[in-house]
Order: C-alpha cells, then sequence, then structure tokens
C-alpha cells in the first residue's frame, strides 16, 4: 500500500518576515491559541502550515539570531546589516524573554505560598503537640480546637492576600504590556512609513535622472 508523504515545507526568506511580523503583531509567546490563528493566516493552497511547524520554525530563527548576535559580539568593529528581519527578530526574542520572566516569577510566587503553608501547618502541629512549656505564645488553656481555628484562619488569610497581590501583578503586569505592545507597534508603522517615503524618493530620483538622460 502506497502511503503519501506527507510535503515538506520550506521557508524562504520572505516567508520569514511574513511570520514574524505575525508573531509581532500578536504575541502567540503569551497566547497559545495564537500560533493556530498565525498559521492560518500564512498558508495556502502550496504552502500549507499548522500551529507547530509555525512555532518550530520561530524557534529556530530566534536560536539562529542568538547565535548570530553571538558571533558579532566577538568580531569587534564589524558592524551588523540591520534590517527588517533583524529588528523584527529583535521584537520577538524580547517577546520570548518576557513570558520567560513572568514563567519564572509566578513559579517563585508558588513557591513562596507553598512554603509559607507549610510553615503555618508546621507551627500548628506543635501547638498540637502537648508540651510542658507554651512554645506557641498562647494561653494554656487553650485547647486543640482553638489551636485549629487559629490555624485555618491564618491559612485562609494567608490564601486570600496571595490570591489579592497574584490579581494585581497580573493587572500591572497586562498594562505594560499593552503600552510596550502600543509603543512597538507605533515605531513599526513610523519605520515602515519612513522606509515608504525613502523608496518613492528613491523611484522621483531616478524618474529625474532617466528624464534628464
Amino acid at each position: 500500500m502506497n502511503i503519501e508523504r506527507k510535503k515538506q515545507i520550506r521557508f524562504k526568506s520572505e516567508d520569514d518576515i511574513r511570520l514574524l511580523r505575525e508573531i509581532v503583531a500578536s504575541n502567540p509567546m503569551k497566547i497559545k491559541s495564537k500560533w493556530a490563528e498565525i498559521a492560518a493566516t500564512l498558508s495556502s493552497p502550496d504552502f500549507i502550515l499548522d500551529a507547530r511547524r509555525v512555532r518550530e520554525q520561530t524557534h529556530l530563527l530566534i536560536d539562529q539570531h542568538k547565535r548570530e548576535n553571538r558571533e558579532n559580539l566577538k568580531r569587534s568593529g564589524v558592524d551588523e546589516e540591520i534590517t527588517e528581519k533583524t529588528t523584527l527578530l529583535d521584537e520577538v526574542l524580547e517577546l520570548k524573554e518576557e513570558e520567560e520572566r513572568g514563567k519564572k516569577e509566578e513559579k517563585e510566587k508558588k513557591e513562596k505560598s507553598g512554603n509559607m503553608g507549610k510553615e503555618i501547618r508546621k507551627r500548628a502541629l506543635e501547638c498540637l503537640t502537648p508540651k510542658k512549656d507554651d512554645e506557641c505564645g498562647a494561653p494554656k488553656r487553650k485547647n486543640s480546637q482553638t489551636y485549629l481555628v487559629d490555624y485555618l484562619k491564618e491559612k485562609t488569610e494567608m490564601e486570600m492576600r496571595t490570591k489579592s497581590e497574584e490579581m494585581e501583578f497580573k493587572k500591572e503586569q497586562l498594562k505594560l504590556e499593552k503600552a510596550k505592545f502600543d509603543l512597538d507597534r507605533q515605531e513599526r508603522m513610523q519605520r515602515m512609513e519612513i522606509e515608504k517615503q525613502e523608496k518613492l524618493a528613491f523611484i522621483d530620483l531616478l524618474k529625474k535622472l532617466t528624464k534628464d538622460k
């Protein structure tokens, strides 16, 4: 039985630029569902993509860009050619690093919250264990049930405080990301407009030179 092999997709330079533009515009690093949307936008009858292929190509471009940056740093006195692709890759790399920083901070918060919970449980168990001296700093007449109630109350307050802090952090993070996205988009539009004007001026100059001849 003949099995039809899936056609291998090869990205050209212009395909990479279109891909990078879509990534900068929609930031799939943050919203994972955007990968599929980008794939659908870039696909054509002869160039069919899926979310996985788009994501793999993006990571490949980022890795290549990092290597080129390291090589340029080693070669002192060599000017790097600044192209649209280079600029887009810088922005995509920054989006990726921002997402990684956000995940790291979220992990650290969860670990901190978990450690606080463990400490509270530890103190509660110490209080529930009969001792000659009052090591919990509470009156001896308090029974185990009272200590358990205090523990649960403190645990609830801690969880509510942690959730409140997380919500505030996410709100601030969203505000900063939106502000950065708007600024980046404005800068990109300005660069594109400048390039457009330069091309038009160059074309006008060529026409004038041709007419003079």
